[in-house]
């Protein structure tokens, strides 16, 4: 056999392979998780019903929302060898951006008198904690859910991961738990509840995620 007839004969029937992705079922299944989490260890806020009637537990959750999305858009890119992260981490950035700067001006136009009391709000000192208990419940499945994966650089695609296990966290327990209200509360405490979920997740997916 010549070598082109061998050539097409191997190539023959090959069909392109769509590129890998996080498995979309075990993410559904880790904000599952997170609901879980914040009902049995934390309770459901009492007023639940009533609260999401009005739009703050829908802003918050849009912003921790946008955090899992963009931290799963750049994880998947880094788990994509020669594919370029930074667009998916220029988005993440953006979006942690908006919540700052739309705090900063809400403690800008809030009086002097009152804007420590609108930033700390009733809960700042276990916001962080509480966010952090919850994402260690989903965060397994988060990491499951990147097995078809091959990050080149596994510490900054598990630091992506543990975000986006932070967000989702932090998604379940500002619906379900958290009653806090202001923007700059929410940028600053949220924030950094799914900030250490990352920085865990990026020391996990150092060895997790090797290959």
């Amino acid at each position: 056999m010549k070598t082109d007839d061998l050539i097409d004969a191997l190539s023959a029937g090959i069909e392109p392979v769509r590129p890998a992705r996080l498995d979309p079922a075990l993410l559904a299944w880790a904000g599952a998780a997170a609901a879980a989490a914040v009902a049995l260890l934390l309770g459901v806020r009492p007023d639940l019903t009533q609260a999401l009637q009005a739009p703050i537990p829908w802003l918050k959750g849009v912003y921790t929302a946008a955090l899992a999305g963009t931290a799963i858009w750049l994880a998947t890119r880094l788990g994509r060898p020669g594919v370029n992260p930074r667009p998916a981490l220029f988005a993440l950035l953006a979006v942690v951006g908006i919540a700052v700067a739309w705090g900063g001006i809400e403690m800008a136009i809030t009086p002097p008198d009152q804007r420590m009391a609108g930033w700390l709000g009733r809960t700042w000192d276990i916001c962080g904690r509480n966010i952090l208990l919850v994402s260690a419940f989903a965060g397994p499945l988060v990491f499951l859910s990147a097995r078809r994966l091959a990050p080149t650089r596994p510490s900054a695609a598990g630091l992506a991961l543990g975000v986006a296990a932070g967000g989702v966290a932090a998604t379940a327990y500002g619906l379900l738990h958290c009653g806090e209200a202001t923007a700059a509360f929410v940028a600053t405490w949220y924030t950094l509840g799914v900030a250490a979920a990352g920085l865990i997740g990026a020391v996990i997916g150092r060895f997790a995620l090797r290959w």
